[in-house]
């Protein structure tokens, strides 16, 4: 079972769901920025949006265009076993 943090979740795949996020995170900055002016959570909301625009928007990669080695996909696969003739214990 996936998780939802994870960033290679099929939840993040389309544009929508991310714009959202970003979207939502930024007026929810704007709120405690502009209504409820307390420091502490705008320091911490607006650093949510600008983490949520810099990884749904600025760097995001689709995991299915990513090589196998980043995502994670070959080390699911058993490791092969490989035998040469110099390998066996020959007695």
């Amino acid at each position: 079972m996936k998780r939802v943090s994870d960033l290679n979740h099929p939840f993040y795949r389309p544009l929508w769901v991310r714009v959202a996020l970003v979207v939502v995170t930024g007026l929810w900055a704007s709120y405690e920025n502009f209504v409820i002016k307390d420091p502490m959570w705008m320091v911490l909301t607006a650093g949510i949006f600008v983490y949520a625009a810099w990884v749904f928007l600025i760097k995001w990669v689709d995991p299915e265009d990513k090589p196998a080695e980043i995502t994670g996909a070959a080390s699911d696969e058993p490791p092969v076993d490989e035998k040469n003739d110099e390998d066996v214990d020959r007695r």
